[in-house]
């Protein structure tokens, strides 16, 4: 009997050490879900999905205000994928929209608006470093290698510019763990973006005579926390033999 049941311990332990969890509560949804791409992984950036974080447009406007800006980055279309890029794995071309939802300070205040940039593609790039297909849960690096969008003849600027990604100089790491739920994968991913906003006041606007340029780095969150791997279990692995 002790032995059946240090059997059944170590079975449980191996199961533990490989088991994987997605978070799919409803105090915790799982925000991110995209199909498999027949190789035994999914295709990234994930369609659909909105990456989100802040922004900030400072330098050019009048003194002590700015424009605080809610972003939310998405991809709509995939264009080439396949070997290379800078981390050895896959280099990635797509296609989407930032959304920008802005809100003035100072002098500004009262300044609302929301404004979506297109991404387009195949224009927009980021890389991935290897990742294992088929496995359950796949883990890896990643790098936004390009990414910019502009809009002109807006009726608050004539023109309105985001740069971002290590191609332009602007590194913006990010890492990204996909899970294995259903047919599909669980996303959970972040890019640490260095972007810059190029704008032009339009006039008779309330940015009439205005312009500038402002750099800035803020984390990119999709879906944090939806996919997660249990903790190892080898400590009692290993006690069960002491």
């Amino acid at each position: 009997m002790r032995f059946a049941l240090r059997g059944l311990a170590i079975l449980l332990a191996a199961v533990t050490i490989t088991s994987v969890t997605v978070k799919d509560s409803a105090a915790t949804p799982v925000c991110c879900v995209v199909p498999d791409n027949g190789a035994g992984t999914a295709a990234i950036p994930p369609i659909g999905c909105s990456y989100l974080g802040q922004m900030a447009m400072i330098n050019g406007l009048p003194a002590g205000a700015t424009i605080q800006i809610n972003s939310d980055i998405k991809a709509l279309a995939h264009g080439f994928a396949g070997p290379g890029g800078t981390l050895g794995g896959t280099r990635q071309e797509w296609g989407g929209q930032i959304t920008m939802t802005m809100t003035g300070t100072g002098t500004l205040f009262g300044f609302n608006r929301v404004i979506v940039l297109p991404l387009p593609s195949p224009q927009q790039e980021t890389h991935s470093a290897p990742r294992t297909p088929f496995a359950p849960v796949q883990s890896f690096n990643e790098d936004l290698y390009f990414l910019q969008g502009q809009v002109t003849g807006d009726p608050d600027f004539d023109l309105l510019r985001i740069t971002a990604g290590s191609g332009f100089g602007q590194p913006s790491p990010g890492h990204t763990i996909l899970g294995q739920t259903g047919g599909g994968w669980a996303v959970d991913s972040f890019f640490d973006i260095y972007y810059r906003i190029d704008f032009v006041g339009k006039p008779g606007s309330v940015l009439s005579g205005y312009s500038g340029s402002t750099t800035g780095t803020n984390r990119h969150l999709l879906c944090p926390g939806s996919v997660s791997v249990t903790e190892s279990a080898w400590g009692a692995l290993k006690s069960l033999y002491r």
